[in-house]
């Protein structure tokens, strides 16, 4: 690392003022093309943000590997969130509900506890710090995008489908670790930077930590839509009484 390189500090400036770009996009943009844009354009904007997406996994690998002389073998997309920009991907191309109903819990419960603890080294302007806060934002922008324009949500079994993909990626990526000597997913050790990880406990009792708290974690984030559905019943009820 360079002496002058700029060092990432938790929740200085940079980091919130990143923060803060990020929600404000996150949920204007979506709620904008909802609003003003015909129902063609939402699709083909939806379908250019899933290529966006798409695009940045590469080029960051090739930033870290030409620029920064990272191992490839290291950076591939098998962490959550390099999995979860290809699932949202999928998801505002294909405008697949089973990828959103996936990547809806870990874009909540992991890319967002991601931008919040980042596992950086190097903070603003360093383009590793752009090139992390850009493609992961974007993975929230189009999560909301496809709930807000494409109209998608998930249901209670969407929580057991997305806990069985992440239990099942967890299998197969666990001896790839072990063959690459890498951490995808953080299943051999802790992030460097600070984390909530640090809390849970040593290696390997914070992976079931995790775990736990990522279904009370995704019954968190279905609860705006459970309530609306109780709603809903109490509204048809009461027409149905009248």
């Amino acid at each position: 690392m360079p002496a002058d390189a700029p060092t990432f500090v938790l929740f200085d400036r940079a980091h919130l003022a990143s923060l803060a770009i990020i929600a404000v996009v996150a949920f204007a943009f979506p709620w904008l093309m909802r609003r003003l844009a015909p129902l063609r354009w939402q699709v083909r904007i939806g379908v250019l943000l899933g290529l966006l997406l798409l695009l940045l996994e590469p080029l960051s690998m090739w930033l870290r590997v030409q620029v920064y002389g990272d191992a490839l073998a290291l950076i591939l997309p098998l962490h959550l969130c390099g999995l979860a920009m290809l699932l949202t991907a999928a998801t505002l191309v294909l405008r697949s509900h089973r990828a959103y109903e996936v990547v809806y819990f870990w874009a909540w419960g992991g890319t967002l506890q991601a931008l919040l603890t980042p596992d950086l080294r190097l903070g603003f302007p360093d383009l590793r710090y752009i090139s992390f806060f850009i493609g992961h934002g974007l993975i929230l922008v189009g999560v909301l995008y496809a709930t807000l324009v494409y109209g998608f949500r998930p249901y209670a079994v969407s929580i057991l489908r997305s806990m069985a993909a992440l239990a099942l990626t967890a299998l197969l990526i666990a001896p790839i670790n072990y063959w690459l000597g890498a951490n995808y997913l953080y299943l051999s050790r802790k992030p460097e930077q600070a984390s909530l990880m640090d809390l849970l406990g040593p290696w390997p009792w914070y992976i079931l930590s995790l775990s736990l708290l990522a279904v009370l974690s995704s019954g968190l984030f279905y609860l705006p839509f459970w309530i609306r559905d109780q709603l809903g019943r109490g509204s048809l009820a009461r027409a149905g009484s009248a």
